[in-house]
């Protein structure tokens, strides 16, 4: 079968923007495309909003005859859903075969209250793709058939390290935002460090304003010095800190199907997390992760204190999750898209 030409819509890399945006899901399909020998139209590369609206415009319509299927994705916020209805109602305007994959973790919540904006562009496209089954189990109730096709991960590029007892040494990696609740980590670490003295944690990512009162904080409960703050962070340094930290923690208020758990499991770090929107879809407390109540911070610790001191069965954590993150690999996921694209074309 020939393989069709493809237009993603999204934001991506080059030169001139990799020191100022973070690598999105767009960026990764794209590069798992090209690397199958499909030929991939992307747009944009622009980080300024009414740029890139212009640019994804325009390439849409100029380019229309260069490709034969469109891909979209749809996060939760209302610039996105703008954005994504646009972008298809643009391309079945002009008859093109369009694939939307839902990402936002925070549009089941959101489409409680105001479905019709969402279902206006789900029901557009010819085929709905989600990366995990939390938004899968959620669109069934409106009558929305969805295909599970995970987010993609090149494993090599993650270093396995063998954990021979787990130390209270925690990493803490997302955006200091409100939706990933970075002061519940601050929280976490101070009540470890009553009772481990050498309790530390790393806390990776870029600020999206709550940095400030992450630090305030820590400094208040005085564990600051306990704590290391790197700022957004390359794969290279991930398998760096996966050597130094031992348990990763997961705070988030809101989430889909976090890739970071997949990068945690490739490294071999047992991870902690609440059971936040789509998480409980993706792990299974007691199986590959450990699961607490949003914000709980006291059970966190007694999670993190179990896995310090049951070893072993740490380590089957730990093997159950390195065995889940193989079906997030470039080969298995690229066969379901050619599969779909079979069926499309």
């Amino acid at each position: 079968m020939r393989k069709p030409n493809i237009l993603i819509v999204g934001l991506f890399l080059n030169e001139k923007n990799k020191h100022i945006i973070m690598r999105t899901a767009a960026d990764q399909l794209a590069e798992l495309f090209q690397k199958h020998q499909y030929c991939i139209i992307k747009t944009s590369y622009y980080p300024n909003k009414v740029k890139r609206f212009l640019d994804t415009f325009c390439t849409i319509l100029l380019k229309r005859k260069q490709y034969t299927i469109g891909i979209v994705p749809l996060y939760g916020g209302t610039a996105s859903l703008l954005w994504a209805t646009v972008s298809v109602y643009l391309l079945k305007l002009i008859n093109k075969q369009t694939i939307l994959i839902i990402h936002g973790g925070s549009i089941p919540e959101r489409m409680k209250t105001k479905p019709n904006g969402y279902l206006r562009v789900i029901q557009k496209v010819d085929t709905v793709v989600c990366p995990s089954n939390f938004i899968i189990h959620h669109l069934k109730q409106y009558n929305i058939h969805a295909l599970l096709i995970e987010n993609v991960l090149c494993l090599t590029d993650y270093q396995f390290h063998k954990k021979n007892e787990i130390q209270p040494k925690l990493f803490w990696m997302r955006t200091f935002e409100d939706a990933y609740n970075p002061l519940m980590a601050v929280h976490v670490l101070s009540i470890l460090k009553k009772k481990y003295s050498n309790a530390t944690m790393v806390m990776a990512g870029r600020d999206d304003g709550l940095l400030n009162a992450t630090q305030m904080l820590a400094h208040a409960l005085n564990i600051n010095n306990a704590i290391a703050y790197p700022g957004y962070i390359t794969n290279a340094q991930k398998n760096e800190l996966a050597e130094q930290c031992d348990v990763y923690i997961c705070t988030n208020k809101i989430d889909n199907a976090p890739v970071t758990f997949i990068e945690m499991f490739c490294l071999g770090l047992p991870v902690v997390s609440v059971n936040s929107g789509g998480i409980p879809f993706l792990v299974k407390d007691g199986e590959n992760a450990l699961l607490v109540n949003y914000n709980d911070a006291e059970a966190m610790v007694e999670k993190i204190e179990w896995l310090i001191q049951h070893t072993q069965e740490a380590n089957k954590l730990i093997t159950n999750a390195l065995a889940t993150s193989r079906n997030y690999d470039e080969e298995v996921v690229v066969k379901k898209w050619e599969h779909l694209f079979a069926q499309s074309v």
